[in-house]
């Protein structure tokens, strides 16, 4: 179940399995910009479950791809070309399990910021409202409903999107567990 994220929402949507796949509840983008337009950008995904059609438990399965493809693999460069430099990172704040990345780019285009000419703002499309992802808040400006674009005046250098992911598979859950687990076997002589 592929389904179409601004950004690096390939990170999330990429990771689904026939059985299951990853979610999250929100996502937040950070970005922010050089005067060559090359730049640094963080996103926090907050709460990253495993969700299924059925009742079967499959985080296992789910945390497995996310640590082996995502964190310790380089899924995501492969998926985002664009990004340099790249950090990543799984950990545990107030019982939910939260992934971040930060890495640097040397264009807008690598973060799908656009910009028409020198004297445009800076526009970031954020979804249909049908789409899986749709927009909490912003720092900048929110195109009416039938144009899902934020904007940014031309002088801006610092970016915020936050966004919720809807879903209606039925059956989510927690990774934290997993993430626990895997912490532990992480650190020697613990098992």
């Amino acid at each position: 179940m592929i389904r179409p994220l601004p950004l690096i929402g390939a990170v999330v949507a990429s990771a689904c399995l026939l059985a299951g796949c990853l979610t999250v509840e929100s996502k937040e983008y950070h970005i922010k910009l050089r005067s060559d337009f090359s730049g640094e950008a963080t996103i926090r995904f907050v709460n990253i479950l495993s969700e299924s059609e059925d009742t079967l438990d499959i985080t296992s399965d789910d945390f497995k791809q996310l640590t082996e493809f995502y964190l310790e693999g380089t899924q995501l460069e492969k998926d985002n070309p664009g990004f340099k430099n790249v950090r990543k990172r799984l950990y545990e704040q107030n019982g939910v399990l939260m992934g971040e990345v930060s890495f640097s780019f040397d264009s807008i285009a690598a973060v799908r910021i656009f910009r028409y000419d020198r004297s445009s703002p800076f526009m970031y499309f954020v979804g249909s409202p049908l789409s899986a992802e749709q927009l909490v808040e912003t720092n900048g400006t929110r195109g009416p409903d039938w144009m899902p674009v934020v904007f940014w005046n031309r002088e801006n250098t610092e970016f915020y999107v936050k966004t919720k992911v809807v879903s209606e598979v039925p059956y989510q859950r927690s990774l934290v567990k997993r993430f626990q687990e895997w912490q532990a076997a992480q650190v020697p002589g613990k098992q």
